[in-house]
């Protein structure tokens, strides 16, 4: 149950970072065309996706970890792990708005 937790507010966590971080590349893409726009920004909403739930895998495996390794609780190990992988998937979507400008760019 605790490894379901896991995931599930690490993958929200960063599909919320991801949102955020969608709004500011709406903006950054302002005055592109829609047809010039859309490779860029089905790259991100995949980018998004795949590495939320890439790192909230990370996440569970990380948990596991601390707690038969290091000897940690659930709850400690829990919190670590969750605090880790999210700021390690925003930096990761980050990496991905970017990408999205430069395909985009590079697509025009």
């Amino acid at each position: 149950m605790m490894k379901v937790v896991i995931f599930l507010v690490t993958a929200l966590g960063n599909i919320g970072i991801g949102i955020i971080l969608f709004f500011f590349l709406l903006l950054s893409l302002n005055g592109y065309s829609e047809k010039q726009a859309e490779a860029g920004l089905i790259l991100f909403i995949i980018w998004v996706l795949f590495f939320s739930a890439a790192v909230a895998v990370c996440a569970v495996l990380s948990a596991s970890f601390l707690t038969i390794k290091k000897s940690l609780n659930w709850i400690a190990a829990s919190l670590v792990s969750i605090l880790i992988f999210v700021v390690i998937g925003a930096i990761l979507n980050f990496v991905g708005t970017v990408a999205a400008i430069v395909l985009t760019e590079a697509l025009r």
